[in-house]
């Protein structure tokens, strides 16, 4: 039973096909779980062509877990079932894919992993509200205090952070243009709340990159899948 985790899959997921999974040299099999970190983007419109997506993810044998991030349809999100899962609240997708929500903390195989979605999208200007554009890409009062509260329960300490954006301070010694954080009400919120967690590596998305910090102990993951385990994550 691994755990891998991968980024921004943007309604194709294509990378889950399993000549793309042999390409990079993994063999995903029943009772694995594939960490999606944001931009998952399914369902997008709400039709036909989403649902088959979602089917054949279906048919894959192991589990797509995924954050949501700022480009998402919330209005469709937003209308799964909420279900207990792993010792947090998850909307069930499928009876494969479910979204690890804002805030909650997770027990995966052995490992605590604390999961914050959303971000500010650059290019919400170009886009039609409600149409290509949610302002729930970004948190709430109350999803921030979940976190507070979910966090509180195991003392600020968990195994791993899954987020789709990151603090703004992780941007600091990086080549990534960082000038959209630091207007980021996630990325602000991130900032203040790394200051009080204990955690052994730091997942996100976003910024399409593949990229590891060791100063902050933090990966950036875009296309390839990675094993947390055989990486030593």
């Amino acid at each position: 039973m691994g755990v891998f985790v991968t980024g921004d899959v943007h309604g194709y997921p294509i990378r889950f096909d399993q000549p793309n999974l042999e390409a990079m040299g993994l063999r995903l099999v029943e009772n694995d779980k594939v960490i999606v970190c944001g931009d998952f983007g399914l369902p997008w419109y709400g039709d036909a062509e989403d649902e088959l997506c979602l089917n054949w993810l279906e048919s894959k044998p192991f589990e797509i877990l995924f954050i949501d991030g700022n480009h998402e349809n919330f209005d469709l999100l937003y209308q799964f079932p909420i279900e207990e899962r792993y010792g947090g609240k998850v909307r069930k997708f499928r009876e494969n894919i479910f979204h690890l929500m804002r805030g909650e903390v997770y027990e995966i195989e052995g490992k605590k992993y604390f999961t914050f979605g959303g971000a500010t999208s650059a290019d919400k200007y170009t886009r039609e509200e409600g149409v290509s554009w949610w302002k729930e890409e970004t948190h709430s009062q109350e999803e921030y205090e979940n976190a507070l509260k979910n966090l509180g329960k195991v003392d600020f300490k968990v195994d791993y952070v899954v987020t789709h954006t990151v603090p703004i301070r992780f941007l600091e010694n990086v080549d990534f243009n960082k000038q959209d954080a630091e207007s980021c009400p996630v990325s602000i919120m991130l900032d203040d709340l790394v200051k009080r967690l204990y955690y052994r590596k730091w997942f996100a998305g976003h910024f399409h990159v593949e990229y590891e910090d060791g100063k902050n102990d933090v990966v950036w993951v875009y296309e390839e899948i990675k094993n947390i385990v055989n990486k030593g994550f």
